[in-house]
């Protein structure tokens, strides 16, 4: 009974992971620990000052490798060292979180210490050895090379390939194979209602309240909890209905305002600072054209994205972005399908998230446009008295 109990817990705090990261939701925020800190008057007061950020040892006990670490980046490295062997929190953890109880525990903090030193000493500080460097998505790493090449067989002469398209005339395709950019301007809202698809494949109700500019309010309701997110066009919030507001990662918080775009679907070209065709793919049996895609905000040394388009239909199948994490670049793939025609404009009602170890779904049932909501309800809630 306990351990239902746990992982039933468990589940629900995974909800605020999906949907911090909304459409593209969640970096991760894996086998949640108990917050106690109170976030609502930094996110209020929109201080993003260093003194204002916590950091692990102030929020978490037990803190050993990570001091130092913004306390909101250590659900997403945990997730990140989870996706790299492969495991789940208990193959560490025992509840509570901070005990030692499992040598596993101890190892793993030895292993990180290794890899900072091996980064620090060897590759002047850059994040070229990572968990998954050796370990591959098992819990003991790989040493010995594979066999069953043969890399003396001779290869095949490369068919020559039709020149590749401009991203202009991809991105352009795209919103016309959407319905075109008068039929998205005449909208200024939406409500979205259908499922949460969990992880362990349990359906829960969900909401996405959009609002234009730049507003959006996601809802997840699990029979004893509701957890949000949101973003009011200024300030991005998570929220559970039993533990209260909760501040978001960088990265996250990124992600989070980039879905609230209301028109982004027709505001790819400035949105994006540079766009480049960097090649062809297959997903499922479909062509797509590869864009790599820069974000107008992204710091000169960041990684692009990458947006897969139908190079039949002209529609967005899949987005692949990577967040940086103390410990190296934590993946998160969000694929789109079942495109369907509302007020003159496609949606997909199906979309699907995918990060190591871990994928999760929305499926629409309904979509309204044009629906009258309050901007009040996308600001971040009332604290708790």
């Amino acid at each position: 009974m306990t351990e239902t109990k746990t992982n039933v817990r468990n589940s629900q705090r995974l909800c605020i992971v999906v949907l911090i990261l909304s459409v593209v939701a969640a970096l991760a925020f894996v086998c949640k620990v108990r917050v106690t800190a109170k976030t609502n008057d930094a996110l209020r007061t929109q201080t993003n000052s260093a003194a204002n950020v916590k950091v692990a040892e102030q929020v978490y006990k037990n803190i050993q490798v990570f001091k130092g670490l913004p306390a909101s980046d250590l659900e997403p490295t945990m997730a990140f060292i989870s996706g790299s062997l492969g495991v789940k929190c208990s193959f560490c953890h025992v509840t509570p979180f901070d005990k030692d109880d499992r040598p596993t525990k101890q190892t793993a903090r030895r292993m990180i210490r290794m890899v900072f030193d091996l980064n620090k000493g060897s590759f002047n500080g850059d994040k070229a050895v990572t968990c998954f460097t050796c370990h591959r998505g098992a819990p003991q790493p790989l040493s010995v090379p594979a066999v069953g090449q043969n890399l003396w067989q001779p290869g095949q002469p490369a068919e020559k390939e039709a020149a590749l398209p401009t991203a202009d005339q991809i991105l352009d395709k795209y919103v016309q194979a959407l319905g075109g950019e008068q039929a998205f301007r005449k909208l200024t809202s939406r409500v979205a209602k259908g499922s949460r698809i969990g992880a362990d494949g349990v359906l829960v109700p969900e909401d996405v309240y959009q609002k234009a500019p730049n507003k959006i309010l996601t809802v997840v309701t699990y029979p004893k909890v509701a957890f949000s997110t949101g973003y009011n066009g200024t300030v991005g919030w998570g929220s559970s209905s039993q533990e209260g507001v909760r501040e978001l990662p960088a990265p996250v918080l990124a992600q989070l305002k980039t879905e609230a775009e209301f028109y982004k679907e027709i505001k790819l070209k400035e949105l994006y600072r540079k766009l480049n065709v960097v090649g062809k793919t297959t997903i499922a049996d479909s062509e797509v054209y590869i864009i790599e895609a820069t974000p107008k905000d992204a710091p000169p040394a960041g990684r692009p994205e990458k947006l897969y388009f139908d190079a039949r239909t002209g529609l967005l199948l899949r987005r692949y972005l990577e967040s940086e994490l103390l410990l190296g670049m934590f993946p998160l793939q969000t694929d789109y399908s079942d495109y369907r025609e509302v007020d003159g404009i496609k949606q997909p009602f199906l979309i699907r998230w995918s990060m190591p170890g871990r994928s999760w779904g929305r499926q629409v049932s309904e979509i309204k446009q044009n629906v009258p909501l309050d901007d009040a309800q996308f600001n971040v809630p009332s604290a708790k008295p």
